[in-house]
């Protein structure tokens, strides 16, 4: 009589050293993964910045030609930024104006969307930003310093207004991202001149110069 019984399932499952094995594997992956992501990241806030001076730039040739008041809107809430103009040219003015204009009180900077329609008014322009743009994901603006305002914007609007003298609002605008990357876009007060620098700088350290 031949022997009976059930095949046995070698394959039930797996051991323990199997186990062990692959998550092994799936550290090692996440070890190699991690620093590609922060890369990735720091990429984004960088060309983030480079994107914002080149808009600065586009919005001071525009203001010069226009004749136009300009300025950068940045969102704090939305995390986005577009270029507005004013309604009305204006026309230039003598190198005494123009120092006065610089010095000109902080409620003519208003923050206030109807006390700025009381001023002459902004508009989105159109020939720089058709729509608002979106800070790319993982980036997000960690505050805003300008001349007008003695601490930082953390929320809500604050702006760069650039004359069409070439004369711009002198600003800090600092940017993050999720691996803590942090990133600082400084606006200069000639010529809508800008630069990106791989650092949180400080606000009395730029302020001061």
């Amino acid at each position: 009589m031949g022997r009976c019984g059930t095949p046995g399932n070698k394959n039930a499952g797996f051991s323990l050293i199997e186990l062990l094995i692959v998550i092994g594997i799936l550290g090692l992956v996440g070890l190699i993964a991690i620093p590609g992501i922060s890369n990735t990241f720091r990429f984004s806030v960088q060309s983030t910045g480079r994107e914002l001076a080149t808009l600065i730039k586009d919005a001071s040739n525009s203001a010069q030609v226009s004749g136009k008041v300009h300025r950068l809107v940045y969102d704090l809430k939305n995390q986005q930024y577009w270029v507005e103009s004013s309604s009305e040219a204006t026309l230039m003015k003598s190198d005494e104006s123009i120092r006065a204009e610089r010095e000109r009180p902080k409620s003519l900077f208003s923050k206030n969307d109807d006390e700025a329609k009381k001023t002459g008014g902004f508009r989105q322009e159109p020939l720089l930003t058709k729509k608002k743009r979106t800070l790319a994901i993982g980036v997000r603006f960690k505050d805003v310093y300008t001349e007008q305002s003695e601490n930082p914007v953390t929320e809500g609007l604050a702006y760069t207004h650039i004359f069409p003298q070439g004369m711009s609002e002198k600003t800090l605008v600092h940017l993050e991202d999720t691996s803590n990357n942090q990133i600082t876009l400084t606006v200069s007060n000639l010529l809508g001149r800008c630069s990106v620098e791989g650092r949180y700088i400080e606000a009395k350290e730029y302020f001061k110069r």
